[in-house]
């Protein structure tokens, strides 16, 4: 189970700012709580883990993968809160919050549904780091981003490997 071991064992940067800057914050927002987020994405990983819990070593890789979410959300809402807004749970979209809310979670059953989904997930999230790197020259955010990107590039391995495992099986 080596292969589907999601901790990099590569440290993440302090967290630390240049500036504020709240129209960065609003748009840390969306990758924090919106429909792609980690919030989003622990709530799946988490629902799949219990779902699946009777395949003990699949359950585990699920519920490793949740927890290395648990910890992007973490400093994001630190990042957040350093840049000028309070971590709330919501998005905005024309200056009107939208709460997080559980239809976001792709709560199907289908395990190789399940895998697609978590890797087109994952790729919608690294775009959206992506943007936002691109919308900042604070390199202290850019340096966290990055080290988030490459969890999210070892998630994207694994449920791959997990995929081709599971069509070899069939």
């Amino acid at each position: 189970m080596n292969d589907f071991d999601p901790n990099l064992n590569i440290e993440y940067p302090k967290i630390m700012i240049s500036k504020k800057d709240i129209k960065l914050a609003y748009k840390l927002l969306d990758i924090y709580s919106g429909n792609i987020s980690e919030l989003t994405q622990i709530q799946m990983y988490s629902y799949q883990s219990i779902y699946l819990n009777k395949y003990t070593d699949l359950s585990n890789i699920l519920n490793s993968i949740s927890k290395i979410e648990m910890k992007h959300l973490k400093i994001l809402g630190i990042l957040i809160s350093k840049l000028g807004l309070i971590p709330y749970f919501v998005t905005y979209k024309d200056n009107c919050a939208i709460p997080w809310n559980s239809d976001y979670v792709n709560f199907t059953t289908d395990y190789r549904s399940m895998l697609i989904n978590n890797i087109n997930s994952e790729v919608e999230a690294i775009k959206l780091y992506n943007e936002i790197i691109k919308d900042t020259d604070d390199t202290y955010i850019i340096n966290i981003i990055q080290r988030i990107i490459k969890d999210e590039e070892k998630h994207i391995e694994i449920f791959n490997k997990l995929l081709k495992q599971y069509d070899e099986d069939i």
